[in-house]
């Protein structure tokens, strides 16, 4: 008795026979298996280089030759998985038809248990060491190091902090190991100091990778395992001993006392984000002062400051005592203001920021808004009507300045694609064009661009603030007869998938000439391979999103026919 199931997915195989059958038998002599593991039990995913030139196949059929996993030993897609209970040499297979052809590949894998294997315990070592793992030995093997270096050897050199482990023959050993480098600690806790009396301040001895030990007065301060200690009257003697693993333990001394005499007033102000290239001055203003200490190095009473950083300044007062205070001084980049044109719907509010930090907002509008909105000082601003919309923000010396025009959408306006009917191995892709501000597929993925490989009804939801709706779009592909097919759109941004804008064509070609060309009619890319695909850059820069025109020629291999061709491409990032 035949089960339903059995019963459909005899009828796929049938299929899939009957199609081989129908077209050419062709051996991918060029074409190979990998894999990424070699383990028993391990889910092993399986690939081919001929899904880089077919990439959507009419039909895929692997033989894993694991006769003893039943059901699971054949598989109908291009990236499968397959997990071997046993150890041994298994004979793989992989048959792919595309444009009525069937192409057949043949290989082999060396499935092996996993070596239990003990590294030993975690390494650590100071400054730029080195150290060399070594895995364990076996006759005739291959190794795999598990890190960015090249090395196929028995033994690895580390210079760097990571957690190592080691594939032989394809499959990693039970162990790995953490090899961890750290600076080797200089703890800092300054000059000795007479603080007057109130001042606060806290010794900071932090370093790589350490453990932190405080005694105030040769008693250790059990609850201060920490790399900032406070300091608090009378004080006294303050060590602390840093310990780093690999670098050994290291100590610094500061004697840290108070005055009577009471601590006047001492800011050197907020911390602080300045505009790219600023300078500032930081003023050690303290009535009485008789000193100054600045962790620049410099004794005046103003430091000019150039450079990101924390910096502090102990003032003397009367000669008496110190006061202390410190400042994070922080540059902003350099980006701008980049507002873009927008719409919203009636009722909304639409917030617009400027915060570049610590500065000063001006907004304008045209026409004016409420009276509620004509402040300046706010990096913020609330957008309750259409109009033009400007922006000074200034802060420190620099001034930045943008503008945008908002209008307003009283409904959804929203197209999708004609029905199309394709060729088989043609690239398809839907975009939905209009205000809508979220896309969701029938399939839940999201975005303006969906990708199409089978024949089907496609649908899309498209919503903004002010509703949504529904759109379907039928798409079908056929056997066409020899002709050049390209793409309507590709997307360069390196994920892998449809990175190049090239030609599919199932004929015999020669003489292919293939330009690209800007807006501006400018000839950006040229190729005689059709194989050989623009990768979206010009000059080696990342060309900007958009259309591009493309014109080709070639010459029918079979008819001796010369056939041009123009289209459009959208480039998408």
């Amino acid at each position: 008795m035949i089960n339903k199931f059995s019963f459909i997915w005899w009828f796929r195989f049938a299929a899939f026979v009957l199609v081989t059958w129908k077209g050419q038998q062709v051996y991918g002599q060029k074409d190979s298996i990998s894999y990424n593991s070699t383990c028993v039990n391990a889910k092993i995913q399986f690939n081919s280089t001929i899904f880089q030139r077919i990439t959507f196949p009419q039909a895929v059929l692997w033989n894993f030759g694991d006769p003893g996993s039943g059901f699971y030993n054949t598989a109908g897609i291009n990236f499968p998985t397959h997990a071997y209970s046993s150890p041994g040499l298994y004979k793989v297979s992989l048959m792919v038809v595309s444009a009525g052809d069937t192409t057949k590949i043949a290989g082999s894998i060396s499935v092996v248990s996993p070596i239990s294997y003990q590294f030993g315990p975690d390494i650590f070592l100071c400054e730029k060491g080195d150290t060399t793992l070594k895995a364990p030995s076996v006759a005739g093997a291959t190794y795999q190091w598990t890190d960015d270096s090249l090395t196929t050897t028995q033994t690895l050199h580390v210079t760097k902090s990571g957690v190592y482990t080691v594939k032989i023959n394809g499959c990693p050993v039970t162990d790995s190991i953490g090899v961890y480098f750290s600076s080797k600690p200089d703890p800092q806790l300054g000059d000795d100091h007479v603080l007057c009396a109130g001042e606060v301040l806290t010794l900071n001895a932090a370093s790589q990778n350490a453990v932190y030990t405080w005694k105030l007065n040769g008693i250790v301060q059990q609850a201060d395992t920490v790399a900032q200690l406070p300091v608090v009257a009378p004080g006294g003697q303050y060590i602390a001993i840093v310990s780093v693993p690999g670098c050994g333990v290291f100590s610094d001394t500061a004697n840290i006392t108070f005055a009577t005499f009471a601590a006047p007033p001492f800011s050197l102000g907020p911390d602080t984000l300045l505009c790219p290239r600023q300078v500032y001055t930081l003023t050690a203003s303290v009535a009485g002062a008789t000193g100054y200490n600045w962790s620049t190095g410099s004794i005046d009473s103003t430091v000019q400051i150039t450079q990101p950083g924390l910096y502090w300044a102990f003032v003397k007062v009367n000669n008496l005592c110190e006061v202390v205070d410190s400042v994070q001084v922080n540059y902003r980049g350099d980006k701008n203001l980049d507002f873009h044109d927008t719409a919203i719907c009636k009722g909304m509010t639409l917030v617009l920021d400027a915060d570049f930090g610590n500065g000063t907002y001006s907004w304008q509008a045209i026409p004016a808004q409420r009276d509620d909105q004509n402040q300046t000082g706010q990096s913020t601003y609330y957008v309750y009507k259409p109009g033009l919309y400007s922006i000074t923000a200034s802060v420190g010396n620099c001034v930045y300045k943008d503008s945008l025009k908002v209008s307003y959408n009283d409904s959804l306006d929203i197209k999708l694609d004609h029905d199309t009917l394709l060729c088989y191995g043609e690239p398809y892709t839907l975009h939905v064009t209009g205000n809508a501000n979220t896309y969701t597929w029938q399939d839940g993925t999201t975005g303006a661009y969906y990708a199409v490989t089978d024949s089907g009804s496609y649908q899309v939801i498209a919503a903004n603030g002010c509703g949504a709706d529904t759109l379907t779009v039928k798409v079908g592909f056929h056997a066409c007869v020899c002709s050049l097919h390209m793409p309507n759109a590709f997307t360069p941004n390196g994920d892998g998938i449809n990175e190049t804008f090239r030609p599919l064509h199932p004929c015999n070609m020669s003489d292919f000439r293939l330009e690209i060309f800007n807006r501006y009619g400018q000839l950006i890319f040229a190729t005689k391979k059709p194989t050989l695909g623009w990768d979206g850059r010009i000059r080696g820069m990342p060309a900007d999103m958009g259309t591009y025109v493309w014109m080709a020629t070639y010459i029918n291999s079979d008819t001796k026919k010369l056939t041009n061709a123009k289209g459009t491409v959208v480039l998408i990032r």
